[in-house]
């Protein structure tokens, strides 16, 4: 395996490193492009990469066991996608032992208001939506009165993601109907829990929702334990990347 890890002059002790410090080994000029999020160049270079058909990693928070700075430790989870933001289908030839701990719920079919989850500008943006947030409220009030509850990505003090929440995810998620986003992870968080959900193409939940042109006509999914191996094998710690484990698993997935 060669990769082109890019540093993009990330502090040495920042998110970033935990995933690119052991890709380091696999390091070469000559070899796939591999990075951390869509700062700092990296959103362009994403999406030449991605207009260009050309092979790249990219590197973010995972779909579960996310980084918490209330308890920093050194077995987090970290996101590794093959040529895009997100895995978008679902792989029939990988194992199930890594969502051993995950228990999904019956679907539900009935709350009391949807509830509306924009992704960042960046990532709305980088899909062709800036606008996502306001033409998808739009849309939907063509199509319900029911209310809407918007739940944007949780930010302080320069920070994002769960931890810098002021109302906990599993709040917003109890009384929902379903829930509506771009490509936020609140969709996976939602289809564990048995909540409909309508999302953009690009969103890893797609392979277990609609699309929100498709919105009242939620999928009950019986797909979600092949798709949450899935997502499984598209993170990893940072013990599992010097072990092989995703270098192993790559090869298998993508025959890089």
């Amino acid at each position: 395996m060669k990769l082109n890890v890019i540093d993009n002059r990330h502090s040495i002790d920042s998110k970033a490193w935990y995933t690119l410090r052991p890709l380091q080994k696999y390091m070469d000029s000559a070899g796939i492009p591999t990075m951390w999020g869509l700062g700092v160049g990296n959103y362009d270079r994403c999406l030449n990469l991605k207009n260009n058909k050309q092979p790249w990693l990219f590197c973010d928070m995972p779909y579960w066991n996310r980084w918490d700075p209330r308890a920093p430790h050194d077995n987090y989870s970290w996101r590794i996608i093959h040529s895009d933001i997100h895995i978008t289908n679902i792989l029939s030839d990988v194992s199930d032992e890594r969502i051993q701990h995950i228990q999904l719920k019956d679907w539900r079919d009935k709350g009391e208001y949807i509830l509306l989850a924009p992704s960042s500008v960046t990532i709305n943006s980088f899909i062709g939506q800036r606008n996502w947030e306001q033409e998808t409220i739009a849309f939907l009030k063509t199509k319900t009165d029911m209310p809407i509850k918007i739940r944007h990505k949780p930010r302080k003090n320069g920070k994002s993601g769960p931890a810098y929440a002021d109302i906990p995810l599993h709040e917003d998620l109890k009384n929902a109907t379903c829930v509506v986003t771009s490509c936020s992870m609140v969709a996976i968080d939602a289809v564990i829990e048995g909540i409909p959900v309508y999302c953009h193409p690009r969103c890893a939940a797609m392979p277990v929702a609609q699309t929100i042109e498709n919105f009242g006509t939620p999928l009950f999914s019986n797909d979600r334990l092949d798709w949450l191996a899935t997502l499984s094998w598209h993170q990893y710690t940072q013990k599992e990347i010097e072990s092989g484990m995703f270098e192993s698993m790559f090869k298998q997935m993508y025959n890089l």
